[in-house]
């Protein structure tokens, strides 16, 4: 597979991703009722899961909305743009804030895919600045030799 197919592909999966995202929030209430007998943590505190989960889901759609912009600047052929390095910034600040919103939850309900997802999104954080830091670079080497004849 191409590199193009490629980030075309991903790009519908984010797409995807993002509306399936959006359906989710209104569908939160009725999910967490159908899962409340099955997770009595779930039926005992339903208004703070609900509302934990709510700013998690929330997040994702900002993260998979910044990926998306991303996206659409690789199938432009325009990688190495400060739009991007912002991208991943947010991306960076949006995954530090899921990990926090499930690290809340922990008090309440702690299970080890609790603290599985805290751990990823706590990495992809770091990754998304450490990346941000790279691009803020690599912009910069290309606007000078943009300008050098």
């Amino acid at each position: 597979m191409s590199e193009r197919n490629l980030a075309g592909f991903t790009k519908f999966l984010l797409d995807v991703g993002y509306i399936l995202s959006l359906c989710a929030l209104p569908a939160l209430p009725f999910l967490l009722r159908w899962a409340a007998p099955q997770y009595p943590s779930v039926a005992e505190h339903r208004v703070f899961h609900l509302i934990l989960f709510f700013l998690g889901d929330l997040g994702c759609i900002f993260i998979i909305r910044e990926l998306r912009r991303m996206f659409r600047t690789v199938l432009e052929d325009r990688c190495f743009v400060r739009e991007n390095v912002t991208s991943l910034r947010r991306m960076g600040y949006y995954g530090l804030g899921i990990a926090l919103v499930m690290a809340v939850r922990l008090a309440v309900a702690f299970t080890p895919a609790t603290v599985f997802i805290i751990a990823v999104f706590f990495l992809a954080a770091l990754f998304s600045f450490v990346l941000a830091g790279v691009f803020h670079r690599a912009v910069r080497y290309k606007e000078e030799n943009d300008l050098t004849i």
